[in-house]
C-alpha cells in the first residue's frame, strides 16, 4: 500500500497569466513552441542539403494547417461523432479543447503528399523522413501541455510515481460566482491510505482560502460542508458520466473536521480529503517522444540525410504508435463508448498507423533491391 511519501501532488496551473479576455495557457505556448523549434531545425536541414528556403515557408503553412485541422477533425469524428455531426458549428471551437494525435498524423501525411507533388528533390518520403524528426519533438511538447492541463489521465496506480491531479477540485471551487475562493492548496496527509473496490485513495490536506472582507469564517465553513459532499457523490444513474472531480477525489466522511486559521487578509480552512493517484501517462508519452527525437536526429545527422528514403518515416510510425498502443492500457477511456470495445479508440487508430509504417519499410526494401 502507498504511504504518505509515495505519490506526487500535481497542482500546476494551466494558465500562465490572463489579461482580461485573453488567457495564455501552457498548452498553447508549448503547441506553438513545437512549430517554432521545428521551423528552426528544418531551416538547418534545408541549408545542409541545399534546398530553397522559400519552400520552407510553404512547408510551414502546410504543417500548421494540417496539424490543427487534422487533430480537430480527428477528435470530433473519432471520439464524439454523434455530437459534432449534429452540431457542426462546434467543430470550429478549437479553443474549447479536443485535439487527437491520430487525426493530426493523417492530416500531416496528406499535407506532405500535396506539398511534395512536382517538387524536384523533395519527394514525399524525402520530406516525411525529415518531418518526423520535428514531429517527435512537437509530440513531446504537446504531451507536456496535456500534463499542464491535467488531461488525458491515466488509470489509478499504486507506484511511487503516481500523480494526484488536483486541478478539477481547484477549478470547481473557484467557478462559484456567489462566493469567491481565493486559493486552494494541497499537502500530503499523515493518515493511512484506503483501498475500496480495488482503487487506492491517498490522504491529502486541502486548504481553501477566502477573503475576510468578503465572507465570514462560519459562512465559508458552511459553503464547504454544503458543496463538497454534493460534488463528490457519484450520480445515482449509472449511465451518466462520472464528473471529472470524482475521478480524482473522495470524501469518505462528509462531517470531517475543518480547522480554521487566519492570515492577514484570508480565512484558511483546512480539511482532510482523499485523492486517487494515477499513472502520469502524459509524461510517459512525452519522454518517449523525446527519446525518439534524439534517436531520429542522430540517425539523420550521422548519415547526413543519406538513409534510404522512407526508412525514418516507416520506423517513426511503427515505434511511436506501437508505444501508443501499449500505453493506452494505462489510460482512462476518453469517451464512454470505448468501454464497450475490445480495444479503445487510441489502440484501434494506432493499428493502421503501424501498418503504414510497415508498408513504407517494405517499399524501402524493394527499392534497395532494385
Amino acid at each position: 500500500m502507498l504511504n504518505f511519501l509515495n505519490y506526487i501532488i500535481w497542482s500546476a496551473n494551466p494558465e500562465i497569466f490572463s489579461l482580461g479576455f485573453v488567457h495564455i495557457r501552457w498548452y498553447g505556448l508549448l503547441f506553438a513552441l513545437g512549430f517554432l523549434l521545428g521551423q528552426w531545425i528544418f531551416t538547418k536541414i534545408f541549408k545542409w542539403e541545399g534546398k530553397p528556403e522559400k519552400d520552407l515557408e510553404i512547408l510551414l503553412v502546410y504543417m500548421v494547417v494540417s496539424t490543427v485541422v487534422g487533430a480537430r477533425l480527428g477528435h470530433c469524428l473519432f471520439y464524439q461523432p454523434d455530437y459534432y455531426l449534429s452540431n457542426p458549428i462546434e467543430i470550429l471551437k478549437v479553443w474549447e479543447g479536443g485535439l487527437a494525435s491520430h487525426g493530426a498524423a493523417i492530416g500531416i501525411i496528406l499535407a506532405l503528399y500535396l506539398y511534395a507533388r512536382g517538387r524536384v528533390g523533395q519527394s514525399f518520403f524525402w520530406v516525411a523522413d525529415r518531418i518526423v524528426i520535428v514531429v517527435a519533438l512537437g509530440g513531446a511538447l504537446i504531451r507536456l501541455g496535456n500534463l499542464m492541463n491535467s488531461e488525458i489521465i491515466g488509470k489509478p496506480d499504486n507506484s511511487a510515481l503516481a500523480f494526484v491531479f488536483t486541478n478539477s477540485m481547484t477549478e470547481t471551487l473557484q467557478s462559484y460566482k456567489d462566493i469567491k475562493v481565493e486559493r486552494v492548496s494541497y499537502t500530503r496527509g499523515i493518515r493511512k491510505d484506503t483501498t475500496v473496490n480495488g482503487t487506492t485513495y491517498v490522504p491529502l490536506k486541502m486548504t481553501v482560502e477566502f477573503k475576510k472582507s468578503e465572507i465570514k469564517s462560519e459562512d465559508a465553513q458552511l459553503f464547504l460542508r454544503s458543496n463538497l459532499p454534493f460534488l463528490l457523490t457519484p450520480p445515482e444513474d449509472k449511465k451518466k458520466d462520472i464528473p471529472e472531480i470524482q475521478k480524482h477525489f473522495k470524501l469518505f466522511n462528509p462531517q470531517t473536521a475543518i480547522s480554521v486559521n487566519q492570515s492577514d487578509k484570508n480565512h484558511l480552512l483546512t480539511l482532510d480529503i482523499y485523492g486517487i493517484p494515477r499513472h502520469p501517462t502524459q509524461l510517459y508519452e512525452a519522454l518517449w517522444c523525446v527519446l525518439m527525437f534524439v534517436g531520429l536526429f542522430m540517425l539523420y545527422y550521422q548519415r547526413k540525410g543519406e538513409t534510404p528514403e522512407g526508412q525514418l518515416f516507416g520506423w517513426f510510425l511503427i515505434v511511436l504508435f506501437s508505444f501508443r498502443f501499449f500505453v493506452e492500457y494505462f489510460k482512462e477511456n476518453q469517451v464512454d463508448f470505448e468501454a464497450t470495445l475490445p480495444l479503445n479508440m487510441g489502440q484501434i487508430l494506432s493499428i493502421p498507423a503501424i501498418l503504414v509504417g510497415i508498408i513504407a519499410l517494405v517499399i524501402v526494401a524493394r527499392q534497395k533491391k532494385s
